[in-house]
């Protein structure tokens, strides 16, 4: 079964709440970045709030980025998400030695650093981009959410993330949830939504639950208590195919492909976001080189001709 997020509203219409169980998604996500440990927990913790908050804030064909630097040890922290459960993402430095609080639990906070900014970028078709901006409050993801949409967004709203991991660095849960106070809710409601997420159990223990995401959404609001708007499917975006590297490739200049068939043999493209590989041998890279060559030999042609029929105009001008 695919990774799920499901979207509810409290029968009392005072919340609504978003549940997610990404178990899946950021386990690929680490094969993908070949991640350590707490880069692992950082990126999957950023890849799950990420989609929870296009869900909650997107429509239609509408996409997000959200960039974190923290000035921590782990660097900038990219993430984007579109309204169809599609997410990406990485992290500056996949490979950070593990760093442990007093409690001996990884120290996502002292790795993210909370000394810095957090920035969301939402694109939409046929508009400019929209651009907002708070603070690092704490490091540790889920905080620094909650208080962009509390701030930026003037959503009263609390976000929770969490990845568990097993002894051999597999990704044992993971998964999160969002939760907005409506116009209606009351200060009574208000206070026991805080009781309630106060004693809730870890959400690797609600993700063993045969419920999934239903568990978080039992402990948050009560079972029963809700009624659901929608369900839908999340995993890693779609990796570009080679085709679309090779595309890339063409357009650098015809010195540099060569150089790299000179001196390196082929080339080895990685993407950013999937952290999966792509090798082009010399032979495959001399073929994206002719094409080059070509057109650089098109447009000095051009030029020249543009330059004769200047020098021709000015001739006749002066006569």
């Amino acid at each position: 079964m695919a990774d799920q997020l499901i979207k509810v509203i409290t029968k009392d219409e005072a919340f609504r709440a978003f549940a997610v169980d990404g178990t899946k998604l950021v386990e690929a996500a680490a094969e993908s970045h070949e991640t350590s440990r707490l880069a692992t927990v950082i990126l999957g913790r950023a890849l799950l709030a990420t989609e929870i908050l296009a869900q909650a804030t997107l429509k239609g064909e509408e996409r997000l980025n959200v960039k974190m630097a923290g000035r921590g040890p782990i660097g900038q922290i990219v993430t984007e998400a579109d309204t169809h459960g599609a997410v990406r993402g990485y992290v500056s430095n996949p490979d950070i030695e593990p760093i442990v609080n007093d409690d001996n639990q990884l120290n996502v906070a002292g790795a993210v650093g909370n000394n810095g900014s957090f920035q969301v970028t939402k694109f939409a078709p046929y508009s400019n981009p929209y651009i907002g901006q708070s603070i690092m409050v704490s490091g540790e993801i889920g905080d620094d959410f909650t208080y962009y949409l509390t701030h930026s967004e003037q959503i009263p709203s609390v976000i929770g993330v969490g990845v568990t991991m097993n002894p051999d660095n597999t990704v044992k849960a993971a998964g999160g949830f969002l939760v907005q106070a409506l116009p209606g809710a009351t200060d009574a409601q208000l206070e026991d939504l805080n009781e309630k997420l106060q004693k809730m159990p870890a959400l690797a223990t609600l993700l063993g639950n045969k419920k999934g995401p239903l568990a978080i959404l039992d402990a948050i609001i009560g079972e029963n208590n809700y009624s659901k708007l929608q369900s839908l499917g999340i995993g890693l975006a779609a990796e570009p195919s080679k085709d679309a590297y090779a595309a890339q490739l063409a357009t650098l200049p015809s010195r540099e492909l060569q150089g790299m068939i000179d001196e390196d043999g082929g080339a080895e493209v990685r993407g950013k976001f999937s952290g999966k590989r792509h090798h082009f041998t010399a032979h495959e890279l001399d073929i994206i080189l002719q094409d080059v060559l070509k057109r650089e030999a098109a447009q000095k042609k051009e030029e020249a001709e543009e330059d004769d029929s200047d020098a021709s105009n000015s001739a006749d001008d002066k006569k």
